[in-house]
């Protein structure tokens, strides 16, 4: 039995947290206000630090909300895991008892489960027993192996070292020799260029005689194509005044032969002219041949000229080329020697790590063995038999499982519905509350549930809850509620449905869970506001302080402890963060005093008075929600 279920009564009361938190609250602002004051008042300059002794006790974390009593309404029930239907032991318009059976799902797997379980815990209770008994002769032989072993992973890591070593060695060398090599050909190529800049100091100055070589070549052309057709003109002439002559010396001896003497003579004085004419195309020609030669030379001169231009430009490209590629080379040259240097520092210091760890390894092993061969210390009984305590707890959470592949009513009722036959798969969620816009013995419209549940008496209460605090409720949990009507009554009650559909009013998520009064009271009346109180995480018998003194969570937490007269700050293992206090794994002892964050009275912001020091439950802040037990010891 554990303490909740010790403290709760026969009817499943849970203590009034909220009460007791009240009180501490209202303790802890009139002892932070007297303190103030009596310091005040002896005009110390320095108060002492507000301190909270380690103590062991019994941690509660709580989650509350407020909701509003209805009449009690339909209910779907259904497994809480999915699984095949192998049996269903009510029909429609049967009326069941709270606890009563209403089918099962196959249990193959969750007996599976535990059987594992089983065999967990008696593989726990040999370890214990092992424990007990030390090592057999041939866990010793096994020992001194392992001793071997290791030291043989050392020889050969300090072995590796050596090689990597070597290996790194070379590397670098081999990295440093490349950049060497690639920054002496740059060193040519920069000579090189220097020398094609003999001609022209830039490629702009190339491109720009280039382009003149271009244009002059294209004028001497154009001259010559010129002076071309000038001689087709002139051989055409030349042509036609050879015609002409023919046609001249024709008539010439025709008027001979007719003795025409006026005819004769025209015709001589034509064709005279004609040779005239002839001559002087003949001379032309030839003036013009040596003009077509001198531009085929002006030509030939500037093709020459274009060529070795284009050249040098393309010297001039080759060498930008080239002292970019070796400026390239030089680059990476330099990031694989700085890699070479980098990867040789990686792996030395990977190869000192490694031979660091196999020496801790054969001085860990030469312990073990030393520890394994002598006589059980009261930390190895202890944790032998603290992994017995698991075993059990994890092989009651797979009776449970195997439990709740038998679905029991969790309130009395009459079975309206049927939503599953036998050999059909039923899909997992637990319970869910028909809505009351839904009409009487219907399923509420798409029930998920085996059986729909109704003409359920009693009184029901109808909470939303965080998203973040739904994930911790279950069906069956006891809760303690109180009415506002009734401030003195606290009624308990359980979980009877969590919905499975958020409910979002201004960016809030919450989720509906309705709860069962066990009992009722003559003064309880349908739309009043109660508010509920579910213990969802409980830890025994542990070392706890202020959730106020720790900062940070888990391995990362620390407190501040006050020793000699001096804070220390002090790295801890935190474990469940109740809503007063914080419960300790290690790092600190039993009776040590920590250091909560000081309270400013005066209104001012502290460095934590803001986040630490809030005063409970519905206060607002640390001692809130969760009750601590105190224990002795």
């Amino acid at each position: 039995m554990n303490v909740i279920t010790s403290r709760l009564p026969a009817e499943r009361r849970l203590p009034r947290i909220g009460l007791l938190n009240g009180a501490l609250g209202v303790a802890l602002v009139g002892a932070g206000v007297g303190s103030y004051f009596v310091v005040a008042g002896t005009g110390a300059t320095t108060a002492p630090p507000r301190t909270a002794t380690v103590q062991r006790g019994v941690v509660l974390s709580t989650t509350s909300a407020t909701g509003t009593l209805q009449a009690a309404r339909a209910l779907n029930v259904g497994f809480t895991n999915a699984g095949t239907i192998t049996e269903i032991d009510v029909k429609p318009g049967e009326r069941v008892k709270r606890g009563e059976i209403l089918g099962r799902v196959d249990p193959t797997s969750a007996e599976q489960s535990l059987r594992q379980a089983v065999a967990a815990l008696a593989n726990a209770q040999a370890q214990y027993k092992q424990t007990l008994t030390g090592e057999t002769a041939q866990q010793r032989r096994q020992d001194a192996l392992s001793e071997k072993q290791a030291k043989q992973t050392l020889a050969n890591a300090k072995a590796a070292q050596k090689q990597d070593a070597r290996q790194s060695a070379a590397s670098v060398a081999q990295a440093t020799n490349a950049l060497r090599t690639d920054q002496g050909q740059e060193k040519v190529d920069l000579y090189q260029q220097t020398k094609d800049r003999a001609t022209y100091p830039t490629e702009d100055a190339a491109n720009a005689a280039i382009a003149s070589d271009k244009a002059q070549l294209a004028g001497d052309q154009a001259k010559q194509q010129t002076d071309s057709q000038h001689e087709f003109d002139l051989q055409a002439q030349e042509n036609s005044d050879n015609n002409q002559l023919s046609a001249d010396q024709t008539s010439l001896a025709a008027a001979q032969a007719a003795r025409d003497n006026t005819a004769v003579t025209q015709y001589t004085n034509a064709v005279a002219s004609d040779k005239d004419a002839i001559a002087a195309d003949q001379a032309a020609l030839n003036s013009l041949s040596k003009t077509l030669n001198a531009d085929s030379y002006a030509i030939s001169q500037d093709n020459d000229k274009l060529s070795a231009d284009q050249t040098a430009l393309t010297a001039l490209q080759n060498d930008v080329a080239k002292i970019r590629t070796d400026e390239a080379k030089i680059a990476s040259d330099r990031q694989s020697l700085t890699n070479a240097k980098l990867s040789a520092a990686a792996t030395a210091a990977r190869d000192g790590q490694t031979v660091t760890a196999d020496r801790l390894s054969l001085t860990s092993a030469v312990a073990a063995v030393a520890v394994k061969q002598a006589p059980p210390t009261a930390a190895a009984l202890a944790s032998a038999r603290a992994n017995i305590v698991g075993a059990q707890v994890n092989l009651a959470t797979a009776q449970k499982a195997v439990d709740d592949t038998a679905l029991r009513a969790p309130i009395a009722g009459t079975v309206a519905t049927l939503n599953g036959t036998v050999g059909a798969a039923q899909a997992g969620g637990g319970n869910s509350a028909v809505s009351s816009s839904s009409s009487s013995g219907s399923s509420g419209g798409g029930a998920s549930g085996l059986v729909t549940l109704t003409g359920i008496s009693g009184m029901q209460l109808v909470a939303g809850f965080a998203e973040t605090d739904t994930a911790k409720l279950r069906v069956g949990q006891a809760a303690t509620v109180t009415v506002d009507a009734l401030p003195t009554t606290e009624l308990a009650a359980h979980i009877v449905a969590v919905d499975g559909t958020a409910t979002s009013s201004s960016g809030v998520v919450t989720y509906n869970v309705t709860f069962a009064l066990d009992r009722s009271e003559p003064g309880l009346r349908p739309g009043m506001t109660a508010n509920v109180d579910v213990v969802v995480g409980e830890a025994d018998n542990v070392l706890h302080v202020p959730t106020a003194a720790v900062s940070g969570s888990g391995s990362n937490a620390s407190v501040t402890v006050l020793r000699n007269g001096k804070q220390v700050r002090v790295p801890v293992v935190a474990g469940l963060a109740g809503d007063s206090s914080t419960v300790i794994l290690s790092g600190l002892t039993n009776g040590e005093a920590v250091v909560l964050p000081s309270i400013n009275l005066t209104g001012s912001s502290s460095s934590s008075s803001s986040q630490n020091s809030g005063f409970g439950g519905r206060f607002g802040g640390g001692f809130g929600g969760a009750t601590v037990i105190q224990k002795g010891g």
